[in-house]
């Protein structure tokens, strides 16, 4: 067995995207916020066997209940479910989140403010991972990695107010590998355990 966000970060830094990288963060964000770590093209799994979860990680002035039993996690801000609340309590409006990416697109107020709190806490949170594992790329997965902002030169800014670097060389790649990703790195996963 081994966690779906290791599995698409190894298949990525070893097959996709990230090929190359010395150190890559794999980051899957949809109905959560998982992450995997590959370093020299080996999945860091960590003592714990957490090693990547920035999911959890709590947020400045953030106090949305967890399913973790904490507040304010990272994945009750920015993943999915959490962005279309935040729509929600602006409008009266029920919508998914590619609904409010196309009205963002065509000027709506309350869906742009939604998808620029997207950018300023993913700013905040990836900020945090990068300070500590400092990668050569991150890799955004998942149903967001599709949202065009988190390639854009203002995320890159976002990330940088908080950042102890003084600049961000970091590359934000959205994956080649499509939703095949994470069966590929099952399969690599595998084949390595055998040799």
């Amino acid at each position: 067995m081994a966690n779906d966000a290791n599995c698409f970060a190894l298949a990525e830094a070893l097959f996709g995207v990230a090929r190359g990288r010395k150190v890559v963060v794999g980051l899957i964000m949809g109905t959560g916020c998982g992450g995997g770590i590959v370093v020299d093209g080996q999945v860091l799994n960590g003592l714990h066997g957490i090693a990547g979860e920035w999911g959890h990680n709590p947020m400045r002035g953030e106090r949305t209940p967890c399913y973790c039993g904490r507040t304010g996690c990272v994945e009750t801000v920015i993943s999915g479910p959490a962005l279309e609340r935040h729509y929600r309590e602006r409008t009266g409006r029920r919508a998914r989140l590619p609904e409010i990416v196309a009205r963002a697109d065509a000027g709506e107020r309350a869906a742009r403010a939604t998808l620029e709190r997207l950018r300023s806490k993913f700013g905040e949170a990836i900020a945090a991972v990068i300070n500590i594992v400092d990668p050569d790329a991150v890799v955004v997965g998942g149903g967001l990695g599709n949202i065009g902002l988190f390639y854009e030169e203002r995320t890159r800014q976002a990330v940088l107010r908080h950042l102890f670097n003084p600049e961000i060389r970091t590359e934000f790649l959205q994956p080649a590998l499509g939703d095949s990703a994470g069966v590929f790195g099952a399969a690599m996963l595998s084949a390595s355990s055998r040799s």
